[in-house]
């Protein structure tokens, strides 16, 4: 386990400075990777960089189940929040996707649905333990429970359902696009809508406590 001054320097390094740096690295990837499709490119960056922004915009200041204590923020979360998770999930998928010509059968587009998804599980707890850790994110109403123990209960699964989920809609969305680039804003709409659904369905049935916040909330504005 990382420890002492490491896990700083890494947080920071993931958090602060990997989005800005790998941001063109992966575009040109991407643009190699698909033979020079813009409208893949822009689906395969720009649907978790939405998601990036409204999933954790409502858990953070909405649901407020955690929130984050450090660096430049609006809100409970950082202002560069999509490109976090845009690079991060691209970095995963790239590596498992890197040939999108070879994913042509069910084992081999199940096989990088799976190792996305359980890439993203590891990276995502690893990056939130430690950030638990050294103060980075706060847990809300843990209830006494330690705040680790709490985070193993659902991030995991959550990042488990979001790495499978983006490989899932990428897979599709590059059969569609490498035939019919004009076919990208309904595409991109699809799946935004498919990745902010499914890991949130996942999310609620592993964390109880968010899902009766929301209900909460909605119950008590439904009597205003």
């Amino acid at each position: 386990m990382v420890t002492g001054r490491l896990a700083p320097v890494l947080l920071f390094v993931s958090t602060n400075v990997f989005p800005f740096v790998s941001l063109p690295l992966l575009a040109w990837a991407w643009w190699h990777v698909s033979s020079g499709n813009t409208a893949f490119v822009v689906f395969v960056l720009g649907v978790p960089l939405v998601f990036g922004y409204v999933m954790p915009g409502v858990a953070t200041n909405f649901v407020r189940r955690w929130r984050f204590t450090s660096g430049w923020r609006v809100g409970e979360y950082y202002v560069h929040h999509g490109l976090i998770y845009s690079t991060k999930m691209n970095l995963v998928l790239i590596l498992a996707m890197h040939d999108l010509r070879a994913i042509d059968g069910a084992f081999r587009t199940t096989a990088v649905i799976v190792l996305t998804g359980a890439a993203t599980a590891f990276g995502g707890w690893w990056h939130d333990l430690h950030a638990v850790r050294n103060g980075k994110i706060e847990l809300v109403g843990a209830d006494g429970v330690d705040p680790e123990r709490a985070l193993a209960t659902f991030a995991p699964g959550s990042y488990f359902a979001i790495g499978a989920t983006f490989a899932a809609i990428s897979i599709v969305a590059w059969r569609v696009l490498s035939s019919n680039a004009g076919a990208l804003w309904w595409v991109f709409g699809a799946g935004l809508v498919g990745l902010c659904l499914v890991p949130s369905l996942v999310f609620l049935t592993l964390d109880p406590r968010a899902a009766s916040t929301i209900v909460r909330k909605f119950h008590r504005e439904s009597r205003t």
